[in-house]
């Protein structure tokens, strides 16, 4: 086996001649994410991982291509001829003297010193993890880990959408800094690794971003003095004993870089800003992880609102299960010990969105805790934090009533029927939506009529007063018990506005 040793990496910043060889020669054989997945059968990128060339049809497949995957993504040893059959010297000598390609001792092959991949549009590459037999490589304290797995993907798909300068902490290999870098003015990726540092200074001139920097050391050091609109994180989460593993040991109950980042938020994010974690929280029998994030925030804390999305609850059997498949080892008594120790109740997983608005004496932060969804989008923590703003407003009753929503076009509304005098007779009614959170409710079977008017013509007064002619509410049901019915409704992503005239722009109503 191969082993991976804290430091330097393999790659080297070349030319910028090299790295546009390099880059268009990916470009021209079709090395991205539509090709590969549809070639390869992937559901996305993050698939990879059970990629086999040998168990697909190649007819419609290059051969240069196929070359490329056998090297980046299988990882195998590629005979030279192979290499030297698919591409011209020049090309072979960008990835050569770019650390991307060696050869093999006796020279009669090539191999892939790094993983390198296409992902969110970008080519990404990082530590392969694996020796050419596919055994694990050992030593990788510094392993720069993949983008391309499922919480990677996932994290991209959560980065909030504002402007101007935006930082992301615990980098690796700067994807999310790239992504980021094409909405805001800038963007500085920031690792405490010198060897995730190296491959995100290589990832950036290998996709041309001028407005990321890269920055190396622990945290917020680097940017002592700055200030940013956004501020996000992938941080390490696993409980350990020890912090030998940097890009995943999180101490002993794995919050420990997650309570540092928010600390610093007070300092380092901007009035009007958004901080956004991909991580394992704690809930401790002194209060939930969103209630603990905000007393991290310090005197500051009325500042901020909270939102974590879990997606995941692991209680702390399942969490010492995962990391102690068999259960034997002495450690996972001691790290029980110091989760009883430390009162720690449950570990949920999810997204934590925090954002700094202008504090006011009698100002309460507002803090929740819903269900993630794989549709959720960083926009929708953003519409959630602007519709909360918009309800909490003494005008905003009165204003609805006046309003025209409609039916979302993703609600999704299960009929569960009984038998009834020998007849099938629907008895309750369950409505679901994805966006902005995975939300189900039941209604009494009276409302089913309500709503069946909401088609984007008529205001809520107009329906409360038609439901009240045909008798189809409660004698006691009021006007503003159907105002109340309606904003649950718009806030659970059952029913949308149809414009602006709310002054909101909700993203899970297109």
């Amino acid at each position: 086996m191969q082993q991976i040793w804290a430091g330097a990496g393999p790659l080297k910043i070349g030319t910028r001649e090299e790295f546009a060889r390099v880059a268009h020669a990916l470009r021209e054989v079709s090395f991205d994410e539509e090709t590969i997945c549809r070639a390869f059968h992937l559901n996305d990128m993050s698939d990879v991982g059970r990629l086999r060339i040998a168990d697909v049809d190649q007819a419609g497949i290059s051969y240069q291509l196929q070359v490329m995957v056998r090297l980046f993504l299988s990882l195998k040893l590629v005979p030279r001829s192979d290499v030297e059959q698919a591409f011209d010297e020049i090309t072979i000598s960008s990835f050569l003297s770019l650390g991307l390609l060696a050869r093999e001792e006796s020279g009669e092959n090539f191999y892939a010193t790094v993983m390198l991949y296409p992902v969110h549009g970008l080519l990404i590459a990082s530590d392969r993890g694996v020796s050419f037999d596919g055994s694990p490589l050992t030593g990788m304290a510094e392993l720069v880990f993949p983008a391309v797995y499922e919480g990677t993907l996932q994290f991209l798909q959560l980065l909030p959408e504002l402007d101007g300068d935006a930082l992301d902490l615990c980098a690796g290999t700067g994807i999310g800094a790239f992504v980021l870098a094409r909405r805001y003015r800038r963007a500085f990726s920031l690792d405490v690794s010198p060897r995730a540092s190296q491959f995100a200074r290589f990832n950036q001139a290998l996709n041309a971003y001028e407005n990321v920097q890269v920055l190396q050391g622990d945290l917020y050091q680097p940017v002592t003095g700055q200030t940013f609109d956004c501020i996000v994180a992938h941080p390490p989460y696993v409980p350990s004993l020890t912090i030998e593993t940097v890009w995943r040991d999180g101490g002993v109950t794995g919050d420990l870089f997650v309570r540092r980042i928010i600390e610093g938020l007070p300092q380092y994010l901007r009035e009007g800003g958004c901080a956004m974690m991909i991580t394992q929280g704690v809930d401790t029998k002194a209060g939930r992880f969103e209630e603990r994030a905000h007393q991290w925030l310090g005197d500051q804390a009325d500042e901020f609102d909270i939102i974590f999305a879990s997606d995941k609850e692991r209680s702390l059997s399942e969490v010492l299960q995962l990391l102690f498949k068999k259960g034997t080892d002495p450690a996972a008594a001691i790290l029980n010990e110091e989760f009883e120790r430390a009162g720690v109740v449950n570990m949920p997983y999810g997204a934590l969105f925090i954002r700094r608005v202008k504090g006011s004496p009698n100002r309460k932060s507002w803090i929740i805790r819903p269900k993630l969804s794989s549709e959720s989008t960083g926009a929708d923590f953003q519409a959630t934090f602007a519709l909360h703003d918009r309800v909490s407003l003494p005008d905003f009753a009165v204003d609805l009533v006046q309003a025209k929503p409609q039916l979302a076009p993703h609600l999704e509304i299960t009929v569960r029927h009984v038998v009834h005098e020998g007849s099938l007779v629907p008895a309750e009614y369950v409505f679901g939506a994805e966006r902005p959170f995975t939300k189900r409710a039941q209604f009494d079977p009276w409302a089913i009529p309500l709503f069946t008017r909401f088609d984007g013509c008529a205001t809520v007064g107009e329906i409360y007063e038609a439901g009240r002619e045909e008798g189809e509410m409660p004698e006691a049901f009021r006007l503003e018990d159907f105002v109340l019915l309606v904003t649950r409704s718009i806030e659970a992503g059952f029913l949308i506005l149809n414009s602006a005239e709310l002054g909101l722009t909700l993203p899970w109503s297109v």
